[in-house]
């Protein structure tokens, strides 16, 4: 537990608490120890977590203060997901009495679906009740906090990574010229400040066979023009509103403005927004190549 922080009152020693190292498994295989990154991670995976934690009680008692009769403990978990130092998005919370036995199992399941770039888990332990007894220091109120950990498990690596479904663009779009594309994008330029997995999304065209097959199989050819038209979308959109330089700016890491603005980067290292709505303006030919070229794959 971090000990950095002064608490107003006693709290739990890492002694007093015996808690083992998270465990995953994906889509059903084998546990593992949770690391710092989970490969092969997608949005259409099930992870499964699970620890133990066991609680001295005689450790506990002295630690806090309170007889080992009156200690009454609580468990709390929290599952956030997205970019940035605190979680974006709260995915799983609950809290739970810690039985007599001073011993809890935890094990849950969370679907990809819900998941961006980083599963953060929160571990905390509770005063349940308040001791009739007590000494002076000891914590007072229920829900004051005595012990905690935490871990932060990245499931994706620099380039973040968007939803891809196959659909039948004919019903989704009802439009005879777009249905017969090979794929779609549904996005909004309203979405800047949205978490990227959650602004875009994009549709396969349930008629084409091999492409889809070409998607599959990771065709190079056919990924790199996938690539460049999603961030030749996004950037032209975004190098075009008049309000760009305030979107960037105000931008939090892993929205869709942020990917938007780091793949601009990319494309022109050193180079402002006006220098690049230019470019789109006077040799567009070059604006989408750029992309192009930044789409190639590479090996990892």
């Amino acid at each position: 537990m971090n000990r950095r922080v002064a608490f107003p009152f006693l709290t739990l020693s890492d002694a007093a608490v015996d808690a083992s190292p998270w465990s995953v498994a994906l889509d059903g295989g084998e546990w593992l120890p949770a690391g710092d990154f989970l490969p092969d991670w997608d949005y259409a995976s099930t992870i499964r977590l699970r620890r133990q934690l066991r609680i001295d009680r005689e450790i506990a008692s002295a630690d806090l203060g309170i007889s080992a009769n009156e200690l009454s403990l609580s468990l709390g978990l929290r599952l956030g997901t997205g970019q940035g130092r605190l979680p974006r998005l709260l995915v799983h919370q609950e809290d739970r009495e810690i039985p007599a036995a001073r011993e809890a199992a935890l094990e849950l399941e969370v679907s990809g679906d819900r998941l961006s770039a980083v599963l953060d888990i929160f571990t905390e332990i509770m005063l349940s009740t308040r001791p009739s007894t007590r000494d002076l220091l000891a914590p007072s109120r229920a829900g004051d906090r005595l012990w905690h950990d935490r871990q932060r498990i990245r499931l994706e690596g620099e380039e973040p990574r968007f939803p891809i479904e196959v659909a039948d663009l004919g019903t989704l779009l009802a439009d005879a010229t777009a249905a017969s594309a090979p794929w779609y994008l549904h996005w909004s330029p309203r979405d800047w400040r949205r978490d990227f997995h959650g602004a875009i999304r994009l549709y396969l065209n349930a008629d084409r066979a091999e492409f889809i097959k070409k998607i599959e199989q990771q065709d190079p050819q056919t990924l790199q023009a996938l690539m460049a038209d999603v961030m030749g979308q996004v950037c032209e959109r975004l190098v075009t509103d008049p309000s760009a330089d305030e979107i960037i700016a105000q931008s939090d890491h892993g929205s869709l403005a942020a990917q938007a603005a780091a793949w601009l980067r990319q494309a022109w290292p050193g180079k402002d927004r006006d220098f690049v709505h230019s470019v789109l303006d006077n040799r567009p030919g070059v604006f989408r190549s750029a992309f192009l070229a930044l789409a190639e794959p590479r090996e990892e």
